[in-house]
């Protein structure tokens, strides 16, 4: 690739390119597929294929984007992002030739068109909103009735016609995600292989079937009929409750388009298909039209007059065919698009009209990218007993965290992590308060780590929302057609205000408890949620039509896992007798679990060490020379055998009436054998005599990684049906996401356990997998020197400029939470390891304190050695300012913490003792 080439603004996936060939006139179409030999498709506006390379291709432009889209400079995507606050697009649109076969000839309709002005051959359309009453839903299937009209002048009506016709100009694609359709008036169509009768079953207006009549045209497209996935309505708002509609719906026409410029089918993109909204040329829509759109003209009398009656009536008759050929009104297609758009960035700048090429869609956002408007809550202090703490098992007594301060970010500084916030005066959330400008003047720049989204009011541009209102006002019956209540964000004002535009065209700032936004979902996931469905010949009939409304509360674009349930069953509607049962199968099973520990307890030192007693006496030896610490007063063995702890994750997973077998004794007892003896030194297990399917492992955070000198604990569980399945792993998080693979929930993301797609060695296998291989695994695989790059989507990004904005914002603030998980773990170590908890950070805070120094001064996080020493990465790149303001509020804690257990070396820390939320020192110190 010369300079030229890599210098130019990327091309992507649905981009309205150029294909520019030596001596060759430019083709102009939409970037759809790869190709074989390395080539690309390239859909050109008439529905042609072209294959192109891709150093052939130049982008013309991007219609895809819209309102809420956040985007970063084609120039600098590395730089900061901002997000599409308008967008104007102008359109050309023609006419096809009306010749059958593959006849092309293309004549100019108009130019420089609004979409607004422009109507979608089907309405309404897969993807668009529709309300119905005091109901909001979305329209996730659409049945259509198609007329086709042969050469000959016969005309015949296909239903469900999307399943039974195909075009017959095999090389045409259309895009599901925009007003392009299978189907439209002018289209040539043939039954799809699967169908092939469809021409003969069908109901004929005029002529009959006939098996030359395998081709037509398509006269005329109508909607009969939609499914809908109902999402909110306003009987959630204080009026009595009722069902939703039916999903289907026969009479698509009687329900209202809530017309979003923010949602999918809102967009534009070469080739789709359309008419004018107001008819053009002076007559009325459906009468009967010519190729370019003028009526047909009148056959002339000289003509007539010049045959005899044979000829004259040959003339009729093919006269008349062309009446009926031409009686309907073909579609047009959009032969270019020219788009441009407003930006938000986050340094609090707006442009205005920016071409949409030089633009890129910005998909691997972060945590602490936060747009100007966004409503944030300041994060209590890492000690204190925080909201997010899901462990079951913690119980604490202390005072609860001080109130949380809510604010609206103005600006944000994405090279120094730093987010300059106006915080409302309120102490409460300011909705509730009614706040309004004057209550949000105190303005502050604080570290973007120690800022969180408000989740309470999650807003965003283009989200779509509903009004919510009390029930005195919201009594009076909804007309089908009333889109008054429901509307899309335009805009996040800086006092807390939430711009709407509303169905009905107005638009009014409301605060943000005078709204709810609906949870968005795609159409498959709404498909799946609706169920099968039965079709008949003429209509259809639903399985269950029975919905759920859902509101969402939090639109976080990051997706978690599916936690597991860590209890036992518990059915809520079963009788006392099915609770007795359930209470003996489990006893039934706490006893065999414990014969078979007793079992193996009496003779544990010859089946963990060896076959003699004289293998024993060499172990004992063997587990105090790995209990001994780096000074010789550290004594914790790296594997023992112990009871159970009472905060153990899956201390109540028993599976009802299964027995364990001497098969599962003996395998429990080959992987405590491998652990003793095998274990690396940065990890310790124990296992309990009194239930052998429970361990409990810590691993000590590896230098030259975010995550050094920090302690990681899990509870593992066999279950009975192991080896066959791997493990049952829980994270103990403290409600933290220290890393890709481990969830807030304690999930833990591994092939290795099946909660994760692998393949080959990647995945578990009975033969010759092990729990060693699964705790090694966790911690070579996953606390990583970048972990950023262990979330799949972002593995390609490695090298990249896109890949370098994020690895470090994600490691500087998984080394802030490792910090946390320190102070949490001080507070309430698990059960079994206080004494390892307290030791560990007596020796190795000093390290601890001296590393978070070596940050402090602009060393680069997770580049120092195993004595918090500088090594040759650690001035390679600077950590940003945000990081060290964050840094410098959490030292005073550890170092408080640290002289508690009396670690060694903290007394020259205590400069930190004293906390600044000021950073005007620390960016005037910027190293």
């Amino acid at each position: 690739m010369d300079g030229a080439a890599a210098a130019r603004d990327p091309i992507c996936w649905f981009d309205f390119v150029a294909v520019r060939r030596e001596g060759a006139p430019d083709d102009r179409g939409v970037l759809m597929k790869t190709m074989p030999r390395n080539m690309l498709g390239v859909m050109r506006a008439d529905g042609a294929m072209v294959a192109a390379r891709w150093q052939d291709l130049s982008a013309v432009d991007r219609s895809y984007l819209r309102r809420g889209h956040v985007v970063a400079a084609a120039s600098d995507p590395g730089g900061q992002i901002g997000v599409v606050t308008g967008v104007a697009t102008a359109l050309d649109v023609a006419r096809s030739g009306g010749g059958g076969g593959r006849e092309r000839q293309a004549t100019a309709a108009a130019r420089g068109v609004s979409p607004a002005g422009l109507r979608r051959v089907t309405e309404p359309s897969l993807g668009d909103y529709v309300v119905s009453g005091p109901w909001l839903g979305r329209v996730v299937e659409v049945s259509l009735d198609v007329d086709v009209l042969f050469d000959d002048g016969a005309l015949c009506r296909i239903t469900r016609a999307e399943h039974r016709l195909e075009a017959a100009d095999q090389d045409h694609l259309t895009r599901d995600d925009t007003n392009c359709v299978v189907l439209y008036p002018g289209q040539r169509v043939a039954g799809c292989p699967s169908s092939s009768s469809v021409f003969k079953a069908s109901r004929w207006i005029k002529g009959y079937w006939k098996p030359t009549r395998a081709t037509g045209t398509v006269a005329k497209v109508d909607t009969a009929g939609v499914v809908v996935y109902w999402l909110a309505s306003v009987q959630l708002l204080g009026i009595q409750a009722s069902a939703p509609p039916h999903a289907y719906h026969p009479s698509p026409r009687k329900l209202g388009i809530f017309r979003s410029t923010a949602v999918e089918p809102s967009e534009w993109c070469v080739g789709d298909r359309c008419f004018f909204r107001t008819p053009r040329g002076g007559h009325k829509r459906g009468a009967a039209t010519d190729a370019v759109g003028a009526p047909p003209a009148p056959a002339r009398g000289r003509l007539m007059r010049s045959h005899g009656k044979r000829t004259r009536i040959g003339i009729e008759r093919a006269l008349m065919r062309r009446s009926h050929a031409e009686s309907f009104e073909r579609a047009m297609y959009v032969a270019d698009t020219r788009t441009t758009v407003d930006v938000l960035w986050q340094d609090g700048t707006r442009q205005c009209g920016v071409p949409s090429t030089s633009l890129i869609i910005f998909k691997a956002r972060n945590d602490h990218d936060f747009i100007p408007g966004q409503h944030v809550v300041g994060r209590t202090p890492p000690a204190d007993n925080t909201p997010g703490d899901v462990d079951a098992h913690v119980v604490t007594d202390e005072p609860a965290a001080a109130a949380a301060r809510f604010g609206v970010v103005r600006s944000l500084d994405s090279k120094n992590q730093t987010v300059c916030v106006s915080w409302f005066k309120v102490a409460t959330c300011p909705a509730a308060a009614g706040a309004t400008q004057a209550d949000c003047c105190e303005e502050e720049t604080v570290s973007a780590y120690d800022l969180a989204r408000n989740l309470d009011e999650d807003f965003f541009y283009g989200d779509v929302v509903i009004r919510l209102r009390p029930a005195a006002r919201s009594s009076k019956k909804k007309s089908a057609h009333d889109l008054s209540w429901v509307g899309d964000i335009v805009d996040l004002c800086d006092d807390g205000h939430v711009r709407v535009k509303w169905g009905n065209g107005n638009t009014s700032k409301v605060l943000p408890h005078e709204i709810a936004v609906v949870k968005h979902q795609s159409v498959s996931e709404m498909l799946l949620e609706i169920g099968d469905w039965m079709y008949d010949d003429e209509d259809m009939a639903q399985k269950d039509t029975t919905q759920q409304p859902t509101i969402a509360t939090d639109n976080n674009d990051s997706v978690e896992g599916d936690e597991e349930d860590s209890g036992g069953e518990t059915d809520l509607e079963a009788g006392p007798e099915a609770t007795r049962t359930t209470d003996r199968s489990r006893a039934v099973v706490r006893a065999l679990f414990r014969r078979a520990s007793e079992v193996f307890a009496q003779g544990k030192r010859y089946l963990l060490i060896g076959d003699t007693p004289t293998a024993a006496a060499g172990g004992d030896e063997k587990a105090e020379a790995d209990a001994t610490g780096d000074d010789g007063t550290f004594g914790f063995r790296h594997f023992d055998v112990a009871q159970s702890p009472p905060d153990h994750h899956f201390l109540d997973n028993m599976e009802q009436g299964t027995a364990i077998g001497r098969k599962w004794t003996k395998r429990v007892q080959r992987e405590w054998k491998i652990l003793e003896n095998d274990l690396p030194d940065t990890i310790y297990m124990r296992v309990f005599e009194d239930r052998m399917d429970l361990l409990r492992a810590v691993m000590v955070g590896a230098s030259g990684t975010p995550y050094h000198d920090g302690l990681f604990f899990f509870d593992l569980h066999l279950p009975p049906s192991y080896p066959a399945e791997p493990p049952q792993v829980n994270y103990r998080s403290f409600g933290l996401h220290v890393n890709p693979n481990l969830y807030p929930s304690g999930t833990v993301c591994l092939s290795l356990l099946n909660t994760f797609g692998g393949k080959g060695a990647e995945l578990w296998s009975p033969e010759v997998s092990s729990v060693l291989q699964v705790v090694v695994s966790i911690q070579g695989l996953v606390l990583t020197a970048q972990p950023y790059y262990n979330e799949p989507a972002y593995g390609a990004q490695s090298g990249t400029p896109v890949g370098r904005r994020n690895e470090l914002p994600y490691s500087e603030n998984a080394y802030l939470l490792t910090l946390q998980t320190m102070l949490h773990l001080l507070r309430r170590p698990p059960a079994g390891f206080e004494e390892f908890v307290t030791g560990h950070f007596r020796r190795r805070g000093q390290h601890v304190l001296r590393a978070c120094e070596a940050y402090m001064e602009g060393c680069l996080v997770g580049t120092l050695d195993g004595e918090a020493c500088l090594t040759e990465g650690s001035k390679e790149r600077l950590c940003s300012a945000g990081f060290r303001l964050a840094l410098h509020n959490v030292l005073p804690r550890l170092v408080e913490a640290f002289a508690g257990i009396g670690a060694q070396g903290c007394e020259q820390f205590h400069k930190f003792e004293a906390p600044s939320r000021s950073i005007g020192n620390l960016l005037s110190s910027s190293p």
